[in-house]
């Protein structure tokens, strides 16, 4: 701040009629006053501004004048800022002691003669002006200093350029002459790099197009079918199995390329956790053998018991299936499919070992890398965009482990081996996985909860109302923020199902909102959030907004169920909900 420019008096008191008492005082003066409800409010303006003086109230309820002095005094920027006490509070000694021991230059007691408060601050303003105006000449002589010293040493550096200019130039020319040989060579390669990674991206994006678009015509040629009524119920049944097995593999792509975009920009992180590898195997296992049986696969097992890992369950559950469905893949039918668990030297060792087609010699070496297919062409007989074994191999080092593949050759099979760190978890280790221990449970019953869903969509709101309202639940349903808040108010349900990204107010917002309320008016009603934004950040931030759980769209009936059910908290307790 210049000298020049009004002087800011900051005003602090919790009461506004006090306020507007020191105000109306010092109006007309040509101060700018700012005025501070609380001492955290005073605390954060002294951050953001300059101000030749503070009239600063004792008694206020967040933080005491003493304390918010001795907070100013603390910070270099404003341990020199005035501080006058003013108070109706106690005259005793001590406490005017202690004003000056926390930095206070005067101590003012209610009532105030208003022409003593106006000639105190004249004087202090008027100090804080005149340092203004030292310290802008002494500014001005540091400016001056510096560029006589700046032309010094330009006039200085002039003259030796002048002298090195002269041998310097012969040397460019002769730098100039062999760069522009070796300009022209790095060109050159650059050109070829450019034009191959250009074949790269359009292969990869017709692959892309095709992989999108395959599922898709299944999906819009069944639905059409299914709309018309052309079909019976045997032909209906088969209709929705297609369609649905097509949207699996469109989810399962753009997970993928999601999976890569965050492991490209190092966004990619781990919730580790207590997990139990051989449950993990077998959900994994469970996952894939339809399309194992489908192809007359064989898949066997052996996976030994062993205590807790710490590691992220979905993620290694993730691994798994990439390396069982890589297998399946490229499995011929009637093939064999062997997976094993053990535990070595502290170490977790799995094995998923096929006798399929293998991997010639020479691509072994590029199996890991992103967008590699042993077959690229148009008539390949694997579909796929070339990602899984590359996000394979991120999780398995994220995890501190590594991952290997090996084969003889084409058609003697192939061998994938991931070896992880076996850190048992410790006895008090602990984990709110809501979603992971439901996953092991059947298909549970909702009666008697009375469950609100919230979403602006109306295709995903009905969907999930229908699911749960099938499981027998009392389901009510809200389009928006303010919907939903007017529902609770109405009557407090069991659940809320919700929706983070909305118009308006948010299912973040939303969440926040609720859970200020008091515990018997709902403030601790169990939550879901059901959103498409998916990262470890956007489920760390609905957590720490108030929901239990997070699950990611598109989620199917089962999931959801078993979601809700975990956060569900028996009718008979009240409506205090289940936090975690």
């Amino acid at each position: 701040m210049t000298s020049m420019e009004p002087v800011q008096i900051l005003l602090v008191d919790d009461r506004p009629e006090n306020l507007l008492a020191l105000e109306a005082v010092l109006e007309g003066r040509g101060y700018r006053l700012v005025k501070a409800g609380s001492g955290r409010q005073a605390l954060k303006l002294l951050l953001e501004q300059h101000f030749a003086l503070v009239l600063l109230d004792v008694s206020m309820p967040d933080l005491s004048g003493f304390d918010v002095a001795e907070l100013i005094r603390s910070r270099h920027r404003t341990r020199h800022t005035p501080i006058i006490f003013i108070t109706a509070n106690s005259k005793s000694v001590s406490q005017v002691f202690r004003g000056y021991s926390v930095g206070a230059v005067d101590y003012l007691f209610k009532p105030f003669s208003p022409e003593v408060l106006v000639s105190k601050v004249d004087v202090f303003v008027d100090l804080y002006r005149k340092s203004c105006a030292l310290e802008e000449q002494a500014e001005a002589l540091r400016r001056a200093h510096d560029e006589l010293e700046a032309r010094v040493r330009a006039r200085t550096a002039e003259l030796a350029n002048a002298n090195e200019m002269l041998s310097a130039e012969i040397a460019e020319r002769r730098r100039i002459e062999s760069e522009r040989a070796e300009l022209f060579e790095r060109e050159q390669r650059a050109r070829l790099e450019a034009e191959a990674s250009n074949r790269a991206k359009d292969q990869f994006l017709a692959t892309l197009s095709h992989e999108l678009r395959t599922p898709l015509n299944a999906i819009l040629g069944w639905a059409h079918m299914l709309e018309a009524g052309q079909l019976d119920a045997d032909a209906s049944r088969r209709a929705v199995a297609i369609i649905r097995n097509n949207a699996t593999i469109q989810r399962q792509l753009i997970d993928d390329i999601l999976d890569v975009s965050r492991i490209v920009s190092g966004r990619m992180s781990l919730e580790i956790r207590p997990v139990a590898p051989r449950e993990v195997i077998e959900l994994a296992l469970d996952a894939v053998r339809p399309a194992a049986e489908a192809r007359q696969t064989t898949i066997a097992a052996r996976l030994d018991e062993g205590p807790p890992i710490m590691a992220d369950r979905d993620r290694l559950q993730q691994i798994v299936w990439n390396l069982l469905s890589n297998a399946v893949k490229f499995t011929p039918k009637g093939g064999r499919i062997e997976v094993e668990l053990e535990r070595p030297d502290q170490e977790l060792r799995l094995v998923v070992r096929d006798n399929g087609q293998g991997i010639e010699p020479e691509f072994l070496p590029h199996v890991f890398e992103r967008f590699t297919q042993a077959d690229s062409s148009v008539s390949r007989r694997h579909g796929g965009l070339g990602l899984g074994m590359a996000i394979v191999r991120h999780l398995v080092e994220l995890h501190g482990g590594t991952v290997s593949v090996a084969s003889e050759g084409t058609n003697k099979g192939s061998r994938f081996t991931v070896t992880l760190p076996a850190r048992a978890a410790e006895a008090g280790d602990e984990t709110a996985d809501i979603e992971g221990a439901a996953r092991s449970r059947g298909k549970p019953s909702l009666h008697g909860l009375s469950i609100l869903v919230v979403d602006d969509e109306p295709d995903a709101r009905e969907y999930a109302e229908i699911v749960l309202r099938q499981a027998g639940a009392d389901v009510r349903t809200a389009d928006s923020a303010d919907e939903a808040w007017r529902a609770i108010e109405t009557r407090t349900p069991d659940i809320v199902v919700s929706d983070i990204g909305m118009p308006g107010e948010d299912g973040l917002r939303l969440m926040r909102r609720i859970r200020q309320r008091p515990p018997g008016e709902g403030g601790r009603v169990p939550a879901v959030a059901l959103t498409a934004y998916t990262s470890a950040a956007d489920e760390h931030e609905a957590r720490q907004a108030g929901f239990q759980a997070h699950l990611r769209k598109p989620v199917d009936e089962l999931t959801l169920l078993r979601a809700v059910a975990a956060v569900a908290r028996p009718p008979e307790d009240g409506r205090e909900g289940l936090t975690h």
